[in-house]
């Protein structure tokens, strides 16, 4: 039977468990997390201009994942992008996310009870999905560039 030896494996492991902790690594999350922030804002439909100047960045470290986040905390974004209704209906471009729309017309009241309004809903218009997606491989390239520079620097 054949045997097999790699020299140095634990020094490679060291190295990589040590990568998500390197300033290169926060620093190109930071820059992707710009570069979908500005997109989203970008895409937003806008009508009075609140969902677009809501769309936050955000990076955070918890142990050792440095987490991006693109959000936005209005009520009514998640309607916006995944549409609503039958209207809404086949209308999200993302086919891997399942999502149930209401199948019926309802009416609702923005002003406890001062108007009505009749609606089947809306189409989906995104703006995250979108954003995340056309600078998926910039992003990806962004990652593979910190990652080597990294590893290139801790072989030092």
């Amino acid at each position: 039977m054949a045997s097999i030896t790699i020299k140095g494996i634990e020094s490679l492991t060291r190295k990589l468990n040590n990568i998500s902790q390197t300033e290169k690594v926060k620093e190109t999350m930071n820059n992707a997390v710009l570069l979908v922030h500005a997109q989203a804002k970008t895409l937003a439909p806008v009508d009075k201009g609140a969902l677009a100047g809501s769309i936050r960045p955000k990076v955070i470290t918890e142990g050792k994942k440095i987490i991006g986040k693109v959000y936005t905390n209005l009520s009514y974004a998640p309607f916006v992008e995944f549409g609503t209704g039958i209207k809404g209906t086949g209308t999200y471009p993302n086919k891997n996310v399942t999502l149930t729309y209401r199948s019926t017309p309802w009416v609702y009241t923005p002003d406890d009870g001062e108007t009505f309004y009749y609606t089947e809903g809306q189409v989906a218009q995104p703006y995250m999905y979108p954003a995340i997606k056309r600078n998926e491989r910039k992003i990806k390239t962004m990652f593979k560039e910190a990652l080597h520079t990294d590893l290139k620097n801790n072989s030092k």
